[in-house]
């Protein structure tokens, strides 16, 4: 028998208007018992008489001296079935759901025969691939203590504490449990204390970069941000307890793998007493939350704060990562986990001093999820124009990848997700070559799907028309971005991409460089309605190489197209107007006499 001890924080908070079985999908239950209504007559057809009579009579006996209810035993006993008959073929249609990719179908059906088939071992795993592919989260605890019930292991037993976590930390109103101290120390007025999923130098991207910047503009308005990174960062570096990077105090809060891929919600308890060992130390007039791992666990951990040394919080929401919770595009926006993220996201906005986010599109989402509009303030990405601007391609760069005669378009970021949609650039690159256009896709950047989007390239016939660069440093990016004839945002029609601003966009407009993206609302924000870039329709290669192809053949065109976005940027969406958007807000949310 397993030591673990089960978890259980009592009964779930229920889904505000969301329905944890996947879209009706229950509806389609009526449909499929009425479908083994006929396996249970034939399996009753089956039955001799003789043992008819006897499975009555056996029933009837158990209710002992209740002769009155004799008759109606009698007859369930009589028409009783042999149970296994109809665990085959509820078993049949689970197995056959979930093996055509019928998830939603899957997850009602497992969940409403759960507490009949509890004991059915092979049942309960099938189940809990639907559960687990449509992030019932109920449900799969449901099946987990089910198979615990029928034999307990370690493994269960940390894989049900594991899910209750999940389920713990995406409670509404759970903040962890940080100590009140007897007297808080005394706020150093101006000092922002920054929490941050990852930083420089540790780690690149669009993230780290935007946090840099954003310290970068805040201390030149005279704020002193300091940094504190989340709890186990960086991962397997040595890094000190303290460290200045670029002229800002960093706070690292070290931790073993095992915690930080343990219970997320005691993860998120320990770390909320690590940034609190360093409060007195920092002694912070406002905590500013960036949008962590998962989205909101900087701003769960930041709240618990705020309320325990009465400081008050901002929580920047960076990108709606509920929507990223699973791998299948198909239930990113659908499911019980969701549904919890979502509600999770909003209370934390609710309960933020302000809410700070990228751009319009984002704001009116957050709006539309009941957040105050007064609340929520736009701090767009932006760039730094003395360090983004234009000149001349690189030599050196043109020859060691052979661009010479070349129409080169590609894209700057990690290759980890697929809201980027690198592979639209492949098929693209496919489409110019076939019309005879010299076309080369150059993908700036690493990550996991790397290996992957080389096999398309390989099977679209391109592998040698498209170049994979590996990562880029970031003092080097410039000189790439001027290699590319057109930058590409080619992101995908998911939430996140509908209305998340990236920052790479601006870098390639103050570099001169003419921008096309997917006609996604928050890419349009960026190129407005074609005067300082183009659009092509989300997700078709044929329309990217359309554009592509009317841009190759108008070199004039083009200039001037990069020009209008460089003179938007420059005016618009340079950083150093955005330290004295946040100074203004800090200033608003400053209590009384402080």
């Amino acid at each position: 028998m397993a030591s673990v001890p089960r978890l259980d924080h009592g009964a779930p908070s229920p889904l505000p208007g969301a329905d944890v079985l996947a879209e009706g999908a229950l509806a389609q239950l009526g449909a499929m018992h009425a479908r083994l209504e006929e396996a249970v007559a034939q399996a009753e057809r089956q039955l001799p008489l003789s043992q008819r009579l006897r499975r009555g009579w056996r029933r009837a006996r158990r209710n002992g001296a209740r002769v009155h209810l004799y008759p109606a035993a009698f007859s369930r006993g009589y028409r009783s079935v042999r149970r296994h008959a109809v665990a085959k073929a509820d078993l049949r249609t689970l197995a056959e759901l979930v093996a055509e990719g019928r998830y939603a179908e899957a997850t009602a059906l497992g969940t409403a025969l759960l507490p009949e088939r509890g004991d059915d071992a092979e049942f309960l795993d099938t189940a809990l691939e639907a559960f687990t592919r449509t992030g019932a989260l109920t449900s799969q605890i449901a099946a987990v203590r089910a198979k615990r019930a029928r034999a307990d292991t370690a493994t269960l037993a940390r894989q049900e504490a594991k899910l209750v976590g999940k389920l713990h930390e995406l409670e509404p109103a759970w903040l962890p449990d940080v100590p009140t101290p007897a007297a808080p120390p005394a706020a150093e007025p101006g000092r922002v204390l920054h929490l941050l999923k990852v930083s420089m130098p540790y780690r690149q991207s669009g993230y780290t970069m935007r946090s840099h910047y954003v310290i970068e503009s805040q201390r030149a308005v005279g704020l002193e941000p300091v940094g504190v990174t989340a709890l186990g960062f960086p991962e397997g570096e040595e890094a000190p307890r303290t460290e200045i990077v670029d002229g800002t105090t960093f706070h690292r809060l070290p931790a073993p793998k095992n915690v930080v891929t343990g219970l997320p919600d005691v993860y998120l308890e320990k770390y909320a007493t690590a940034v609190a060992e360093r409060m007195p130390e920092i002694r912070p007039s406002v905590i500013h939350a960036h949008s962590g791992h998962r989205g909101f666990e900087t701003a769960v951990v930041a709240l618990a704060l705020g309320r325990a040394y009465d400081v008050p919080v901002v929580y920047e929401v960076r990108g709606f990562f509920e929507s990223l919770w699973s791998g299948d595009t198909a239930w990113n926006e659908r499911g019980e986990t969701y549904a919890r993220r979502i509600a999770r996201e909003t209370w934390c906005m609710n309960q933020a001093d302000a809410v700070v986010t990228l751009s319009e599109s984002m704001k009116a989402d957050i709006v539309a999820r009941g957040v105050p509009a007064d609340k929520v303030a736009v701090v767009p990405n932006g760039v730094n124009t003395d360090q983004f601007h234009p000149r001349e391609r690189s030599t050196a760069l043109v020859e060691r990848w052979g661009l010479q005669d070349s129409f080169v378009f590609g894209y700057v970021s990690n290759l980890d997700h697929r809201r980027e949609g690198h592979e639209l650039l492949v098929r693209a690159a496919a489409r110019l070559r076939e019309r005879g256009v010299p076309a080369v896709a150059m993908i700036i950047g690493d990550g996991r799907r790397r290996a992957e989007l080389e096999r398309i390239a390989a099977d679209e016939g391109v592998e040698g028309s498209v170049i994979f660069t590996g990562k880029v440093p970031h003092t080097e990016v410039l000189d790439y971005y001027r290699l590319l004839d057109v930058f590409v945002v080619p992101r995908i029609d998911e939430r996140a991409a509908r209305l998340v601003t990236p920052l790479k966009p601006f870098e390639a407009m103050a570099a001169q460089v003419p921008v096309v993206v997917s006609d996604l609302p928050a890419l349009q924000e960026i190129t407005g309605d074609g005067e300082r870039g183009w659009s092509f329709r989300t997700g078709d290669a044929d329309s990217l190489a359309d554009a592509l192809a009317a841009l190759h053949a108008d070199p004039g065109g083009r200039d001037t197209l990069a020009g209008r976005g460089r003179d938007w940027v420059v005016a618009e969406r340079q950083w150093v107007s955005n330290g004295r958007r946040y100074a203004d807000l800090y200033e608003r949310i400053r209590p009384a006499g402080a």
